[in-house]
Protein backbone atom coordinates (compact mmCIF):
# COMPACT_ATOMS: atom_id res chain seq x y z
CA UNK A 1 0.00 0.00 0.00
CA UNK A 2 1.45 3.35 -0.96
CA UNK A 3 2.40 5.73 1.88
CA UNK A 4 0.41 8.96 1.78
CA UNK A 5 1.89 11.24 4.46
CA UNK A 6 0.15 14.30 3.02
CA UNK A 7 -3.26 12.62 2.94
CA UNK A 8 -3.69 10.42 6.04
CA UNK A 9 -7.41 10.09 5.31
CA UNK A 10 -6.54 8.15 2.16
CA UNK A 11 -4.49 5.70 4.22
CA UNK A 12 -7.47 5.15 6.52
CA UNK A 13 -9.83 4.65 3.58
CA UNK A 14 -7.39 2.31 1.91
CA UNK A 15 -7.00 0.33 5.13
CA UNK A 16 -10.80 0.03 5.41
CA UNK A 17 -10.93 -1.21 1.83
CA UNK A 18 -8.14 -3.66 2.55
CA UNK A 19 -10.08 -5.05 5.51
CA UNK A 20 -13.15 -5.46 3.35
CA UNK A 21 -11.18 -7.33 0.72
CA UNK A 22 -9.75 -9.61 3.39
CA UNK A 23 -13.23 -10.51 4.58
CA UNK A 24 -14.30 -11.54 1.07
CA UNK A 25 -11.24 -13.67 0.46
CA UNK A 26 -8.65 -11.29 -1.01
CA UNK A 27 -5.21 -10.33 0.22
CA UNK A 28 -4.52 -6.74 -1.00
CA UNK A 29 -0.83 -6.90 -0.15
CA UNK A 30 -0.24 -10.09 -2.09
CA UNK A 31 1.26 -10.11 -5.56
CA UNK A 32 -2.03 -11.41 -6.98
CA UNK A 33 -5.53 -11.72 -5.52
CA UNK A 34 -6.49 -15.16 -4.29
CA UNK A 35 -9.75 -14.91 -6.22
CA UNK A 36 -9.55 -13.99 -9.89
CA UNK A 37 -13.10 -14.57 -10.99
CA UNK A 38 -14.36 -10.98 -11.25
CA UNK A 39 -12.98 -7.82 -12.79
CA UNK A 40 -14.52 -5.55 -10.14
CA UNK A 41 -12.92 -7.56 -7.31
CA UNK A 42 -9.55 -7.44 -9.04
CA UNK A 43 -9.88 -3.68 -9.53
CA UNK A 44 -10.75 -3.21 -5.85
CA UNK A 45 -7.58 -5.09 -4.95
CA UNK A 46 -5.52 -2.83 -7.23
CA UNK A 47 -7.12 0.24 -5.62
CA UNK A 48 -6.24 -1.08 -2.17
CA UNK A 49 -2.60 -1.53 -3.15
CA UNK A 50 -2.21 1.73 -5.08
CA UNK A 51 -4.85 4.19 -3.80
CA UNK A 52 -3.17 7.45 -4.83
CA UNK A 53 -1.47 6.22 -7.98
CA UNK A 54 -2.88 7.64 -11.23
CA UNK A 55 -5.08 4.96 -12.78
CA UNK A 56 -6.18 6.82 -15.90
CA UNK A 57 -5.53 10.15 -17.58
CA UNK A 58 -7.12 11.98 -20.50
CA UNK A 59 -6.27 15.29 -22.20
CA UNK A 60 -8.16 17.26 -19.53
CA UNK A 61 -7.80 15.46 -16.21
CA UNK A 62 -6.64 12.35 -14.38
CA UNK A 63 -8.06 10.01 -11.74
CA UNK A 64 -6.41 7.92 -9.05
CA UNK A 65 -7.30 4.34 -8.29
CA UNK A 66 -9.07 5.46 -5.12
CA UNK A 67 -11.12 8.08 -6.97
CA UNK A 68 -12.24 5.54 -9.58
CA UNK A 69 -13.05 3.07 -6.83
CA UNK A 70 -15.16 5.70 -5.03
CA UNK A 71 -17.01 6.46 -8.27
CA UNK A 72 -17.61 2.75 -8.91
CA UNK A 73 -18.97 2.31 -5.40
CA UNK A 74 -21.33 5.27 -5.76
CA UNK A 75 -22.65 3.98 -9.08
CA UNK A 76 -23.12 0.45 -7.69
CA UNK A 77 -25.09 1.83 -4.71
CA UNK A 78 -27.39 3.84 -6.98
CA UNK A 79 -27.94 0.84 -9.25
CA UNK A 80 -29.05 -1.29 -6.29
CA UNK A 81 -32.61 -2.47 -6.82
CA UNK A 82 -32.58 -1.38 -10.45
CA UNK A 83 -30.36 -4.10 -11.90
CA UNK A 84 -28.35 -7.17 -10.91
CA UNK A 85 -26.98 -10.54 -12.09
CA UNK A 86 -28.37 -11.68 -15.42
CA UNK A 87 -29.20 -8.15 -16.57
CA UNK A 88 -27.39 -5.51 -18.61
CA UNK A 89 -26.66 -1.82 -18.12
CA UNK A 90 -25.73 0.38 -21.08
CA UNK A 91 -22.77 2.72 -20.46
CA UNK A 92 -22.56 5.69 -22.83
CA UNK A 93 -19.28 7.30 -21.79
CA UNK A 94 -16.99 9.74 -23.53
CA UNK A 95 -13.32 8.85 -23.81
CA UNK A 96 -12.27 10.05 -20.38
CA UNK A 97 -10.38 8.97 -17.29
CA UNK A 98 -13.67 8.26 -15.47
CA UNK A 99 -15.18 5.82 -18.01
CA UNK A 100 -13.54 2.82 -16.31
CA UNK A 101 -15.11 3.80 -12.97
CA UNK A 102 -18.58 3.62 -14.53
CA UNK A 103 -17.88 0.17 -15.98
CA UNK A 104 -16.54 -1.14 -12.66
CA UNK A 105 -19.62 0.26 -10.92
CA UNK A 106 -21.92 -1.71 -13.23
CA UNK A 107 -19.92 -4.90 -12.65
CA UNK A 108 -20.00 -4.30 -8.89
CA UNK A 109 -23.80 -4.19 -9.07
CA UNK A 110 -23.71 -7.71 -10.52
CA UNK A 111 -24.88 -6.70 -13.99
CA UNK A 112 -23.06 -6.88 -17.31
CA UNK A 113 -22.00 -3.65 -19.03
CA UNK A 114 -22.87 -2.73 -22.61
CA UNK A 115 -20.36 -0.01 -23.64
CA UNK A 116 -21.82 2.41 -26.18
CA UNK A 117 -19.97 4.94 -28.33
CA UNK A 118 -21.55 8.40 -27.88
CA UNK A 119 -20.68 9.25 -31.47
CA UNK A 120 -22.72 6.39 -32.90
CA UNK A 121 -26.11 7.14 -34.46
CA UNK A 122 -28.96 7.18 -31.93
CA UNK A 123 -30.78 4.46 -33.87
CA UNK A 124 -27.77 2.15 -33.64
CA UNK A 125 -27.43 2.78 -29.91
CA UNK A 126 -31.10 1.99 -29.40
CA UNK A 127 -30.76 -1.19 -31.48
CA UNK A 128 -27.83 -2.42 -29.37
CA UNK A 129 -29.54 -1.46 -26.11
CA UNK A 130 -32.71 -3.35 -27.08
CA UNK A 131 -30.65 -6.34 -28.18
CA UNK A 132 -28.98 -6.43 -24.76
CA UNK A 133 -32.28 -5.96 -22.94
CA UNK A 134 -30.80 -3.09 -20.94
CA UNK A 135 -33.35 -1.27 -18.80
CA UNK A 136 -30.81 1.11 -17.27
CA UNK A 137 -28.42 3.54 -18.99
CA UNK A 138 -25.45 5.40 -17.51
CA UNK A 139 -24.31 8.42 -19.51
CA UNK A 140 -21.98 11.42 -19.26
CA UNK A 141 -22.94 12.70 -22.74
CA UNK A 142 -26.68 13.27 -22.47
CA UNK A 143 -29.71 11.02 -22.79
CA UNK A 144 -31.67 9.72 -25.75
CA UNK A 145 -35.44 9.62 -26.12
CA UNK A 146 -37.30 7.41 -23.65
CA UNK A 147 -34.37 7.55 -21.19
CA UNK A 148 -35.63 8.93 -17.86
CA UNK A 149 -33.02 10.27 -15.39
CA UNK A 150 -33.34 8.84 -11.88
CA UNK A 151 -29.96 9.49 -10.18
CA UNK A 152 -26.54 11.06 -10.59
CA UNK A 153 -23.08 9.75 -9.68
CA UNK A 154 -20.04 11.91 -10.36
CA UNK A 155 -20.21 13.06 -14.00
CA UNK A 156 -22.72 10.31 -14.88
CA UNK A 157 -26.50 10.36 -15.05
CA UNK A 158 -28.32 7.11 -14.36
CA UNK A 159 -31.52 6.70 -16.38
CA UNK A 160 -34.15 4.02 -16.87
CA UNK A 161 -35.73 3.01 -20.14
CA UNK A 162 -38.52 0.68 -21.20
CA UNK A 163 -37.26 -2.78 -22.12
CA UNK A 164 -38.95 -3.70 -25.38
CA UNK A 165 -36.74 -6.63 -26.27
CA UNK A 166 -35.55 -8.70 -23.31
CA UNK A 167 -32.35 -10.61 -23.89
CA UNK A 168 -32.96 -14.17 -22.74
CA UNK A 169 -30.35 -16.36 -21.09
CA UNK A 170 -27.69 -13.75 -20.33
CA UNK A 171 -24.93 -15.80 -18.64
CA UNK A 172 -24.56 -15.02 -14.92
CA UNK A 173 -20.78 -14.60 -15.34
CA UNK A 174 -21.12 -12.09 -18.20
CA UNK A 175 -19.04 -8.95 -17.63
CA UNK A 176 -19.56 -7.15 -20.94
CA UNK A 177 -21.73 -7.35 -23.99
CA UNK A 178 -19.23 -6.87 -26.80
CA UNK A 179 -20.17 -4.78 -29.81
CA UNK A 180 -20.32 -6.42 -33.26
CA UNK A 181 -16.81 -6.22 -34.73
CA UNK A 182 -17.48 -6.70 -38.44
CA UNK A 183 -19.74 -5.32 -41.13
CA UNK A 184 -22.66 -3.02 -40.33
CA UNK A 185 -23.40 -3.32 -36.57
CA UNK A 186 -27.07 -2.55 -37.22
CA UNK A 187 -27.75 -5.49 -39.51
CA UNK A 188 -28.71 -8.80 -37.96
CA UNK A 189 -25.73 -8.76 -35.61
CA UNK A 190 -26.08 -9.22 -31.88
CA UNK A 191 -23.99 -8.14 -28.94
CA UNK A 192 -21.82 -10.97 -27.61
CA UNK A 193 -21.46 -11.85 -23.92
CA UNK A 194 -17.87 -11.74 -22.64
CA UNK A 195 -17.27 -13.32 -19.24
CA UNK A 196 -15.14 -12.03 -16.38
CA UNK A 197 -13.00 -15.13 -16.84
CA UNK A 198 -12.24 -14.38 -20.50
CA UNK A 199 -10.95 -10.89 -19.71
CA UNK A 200 -8.98 -12.01 -16.65
CA UNK A 201 -7.45 -14.96 -18.48
CA UNK A 202 -6.05 -12.59 -21.10
CA UNK A 203 -4.73 -10.17 -18.45
CA UNK A 204 -3.16 -13.01 -16.47
CA UNK A 205 -1.44 -14.37 -19.55
CA UNK A 206 -0.17 -11.15 -21.13
CA UNK A 207 0.92 -9.05 -18.12
CA UNK A 208 3.57 -11.55 -16.92
CA UNK A 209 4.64 -12.21 -20.51
CA UNK A 210 5.31 -8.50 -21.03
CA UNK A 211 6.93 -8.24 -17.59
CA UNK A 212 4.84 -5.16 -16.88
CA UNK A 213 2.81 -4.06 -13.88
CA UNK A 214 2.43 -0.88 -11.83
CA UNK A 215 5.13 0.82 -13.90
CA UNK A 216 3.26 0.10 -17.14
CA UNK A 217 1.69 2.94 -19.15
CA UNK A 218 -0.82 1.69 -21.72
CA UNK A 219 -2.80 3.52 -24.38
CA UNK A 220 -6.60 3.23 -24.23
CA UNK A 221 -8.14 4.26 -27.53
CA UNK A 222 -10.42 1.57 -28.94
CA UNK A 223 -13.99 1.10 -27.72
CA UNK A 224 -14.18 -0.84 -24.42
CA UNK A 225 -16.95 -2.83 -26.08
CA UNK A 226 -14.46 -4.38 -28.52
CA UNK A 227 -11.93 -7.07 -27.61
CA UNK A 228 -9.07 -4.72 -28.45
CA UNK A 229 -10.48 -2.00 -26.22
CA UNK A 230 -11.09 -4.37 -23.31
CA UNK A 231 -7.50 -5.53 -23.43
CA UNK A 232 -5.96 -2.06 -23.45
CA UNK A 233 -8.25 -0.87 -20.64
CA UNK A 234 -8.02 -3.78 -18.21
CA UNK A 235 -4.39 -4.69 -18.88
CA UNK A 236 -3.15 -1.62 -16.97
CA UNK A 237 -6.06 -1.12 -14.55
CA UNK A 238 -5.93 -4.65 -13.14
CA UNK A 239 -2.14 -4.64 -12.79
CA UNK A 240 -1.70 -1.26 -11.10
CA UNK A 241 -0.55 0.54 -14.25
CA UNK A 242 -1.85 3.70 -15.93
CA UNK A 243 -4.21 3.96 -18.88
CA UNK A 244 -3.64 6.96 -21.16
CA UNK A 245 -7.00 7.69 -22.77
CA UNK A 246 -6.58 8.79 -26.38
CA UNK A 247 -9.28 11.08 -27.78
CA UNK A 248 -10.64 10.55 -31.29
CA UNK A 249 -8.94 13.57 -32.85
CA UNK A 250 -5.51 12.58 -31.53
CA UNK A 251 -5.99 8.96 -32.49
CA UNK A 252 -6.93 9.94 -36.03
CA UNK A 253 -3.79 12.04 -36.53
CA UNK A 254 -0.68 9.79 -36.58
CA UNK A 255 1.68 12.69 -35.84
CA UNK A 256 -0.32 13.87 -32.82
CA UNK A 257 -0.69 10.27 -31.67
CA UNK A 258 3.08 9.73 -31.87
CA UNK A 259 3.67 12.94 -29.90
CA UNK A 260 1.23 11.77 -27.21
CA UNK A 261 3.06 8.43 -26.93
CA UNK A 262 6.32 10.33 -26.51
CA UNK A 263 4.99 12.91 -24.00
CA UNK A 264 3.24 10.31 -21.81
CA UNK A 265 6.15 7.84 -22.02
CA UNK A 266 3.81 5.03 -23.04
CA UNK A 267 5.30 1.56 -22.55
CA UNK A 268 2.54 -0.64 -24.06
CA UNK A 269 0.76 0.30 -27.29
CA UNK A 270 -2.22 -1.64 -28.65
CA UNK A 271 -2.93 -1.16 -32.35
CA UNK A 272 -4.56 -2.49 -35.44
CA UNK A 273 -1.83 -3.37 -37.97
CA UNK A 274 -3.23 -0.68 -40.31
CA UNK A 275 -2.94 1.85 -37.48
CA UNK A 276 0.67 0.87 -36.87
CA UNK A 277 1.43 1.42 -40.55
CA UNK A 278 0.11 4.99 -40.31
CA UNK A 279 2.08 5.59 -37.12
CA UNK A 280 5.24 4.37 -38.84
CA UNK A 281 4.74 7.06 -41.48
CA UNK A 282 4.58 9.70 -38.74
CA UNK A 283 7.79 8.32 -37.26
CA UNK A 284 9.58 8.99 -40.50
CA UNK A 285 9.11 12.67 -39.73
CA UNK A 286 11.24 12.60 -36.60
CA UNK A 287 9.32 11.23 -33.58
CA UNK A 288 11.09 8.67 -31.38
CA UNK A 289 9.61 6.57 -28.57
CA UNK A 290 12.43 5.40 -26.29
CA UNK A 291 10.02 4.44 -23.47
CA UNK A 292 7.91 2.08 -25.61
CA UNK A 293 8.54 -1.57 -24.75
CA UNK A 294 5.71 -3.51 -26.39
CA UNK A 295 3.39 -3.10 -29.38
CA UNK A 296 0.38 -5.43 -29.39
CA UNK A 297 -1.23 -6.02 -32.79
CA UNK A 298 -4.65 -7.65 -33.15
CA UNK A 299 -7.95 -7.89 -35.02
CA UNK A 300 -6.48 -7.64 -38.54
CA UNK A 301 -4.11 -9.82 -40.57
CA UNK A 302 -0.52 -8.63 -40.14
CA UNK A 303 1.10 -8.05 -43.52
CA UNK A 304 4.82 -8.77 -43.52
CA UNK A 305 5.69 -5.25 -44.63
CA UNK A 306 4.09 -3.65 -41.54
CA UNK A 307 6.50 -4.96 -38.85
CA UNK A 308 9.41 -4.66 -41.29
CA UNK A 309 8.70 -0.97 -41.92
CA UNK A 310 8.22 -0.31 -38.19
CA UNK A 311 11.54 -1.86 -37.28
CA UNK A 312 13.34 -0.09 -40.12
CA UNK A 313 11.96 3.29 -38.99
CA UNK A 314 13.80 3.13 -35.66
CA UNK A 315 10.87 4.87 -33.94
CA UNK A 316 11.03 2.59 -30.88
CA UNK A 317 14.35 0.75 -30.68
CA UNK A 318 13.44 -1.09 -27.45
CA UNK A 319 9.93 -2.20 -28.44
CA UNK A 320 8.93 -5.80 -29.14
CA UNK A 321 6.12 -6.40 -31.65
CA UNK A 322 3.50 -8.99 -30.73
CA UNK A 323 0.59 -10.50 -32.61
CA UNK A 324 -2.04 -11.17 -29.92
CA UNK A 325 -5.21 -12.13 -31.79
CA UNK A 326 -4.56 -15.72 -30.71
CA UNK A 327 -1.66 -17.02 -28.67
CA UNK A 328 0.82 -14.14 -28.30
CA UNK A 329 3.56 -14.37 -30.91
CA UNK A 330 6.65 -12.21 -31.33
CA UNK A 331 6.93 -10.76 -34.83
Amino acid sequence: MNPTPEHPELDRLSADLGGLLGRIGLAPAAERPERRDRIDIRFAAAAARHPVRIAASDPEEQATYLELNWLAGEIARKLAGRTGPGSAVAVRARRSCTAAGALVGVLRSGAAALPLEPGHHAGLQEFLTRDAGAGVVISDTGLLRDEIPVAKAGPFVIATRAVTGVRRGLPPDAAFLALPSGGDPGRALSVRPVSHGEVLAWVDSIVPLLDTGPEGVWTSFHSPGLDLGMREMWGPLLSGGRAVVVDRDTGADPRQFAELLEDQEVTVLTQLPSGLARLTGAAARGTTLPALRHVLLADEPVEERVPAAWKASGIAPCAVLWEVSGSPTVL
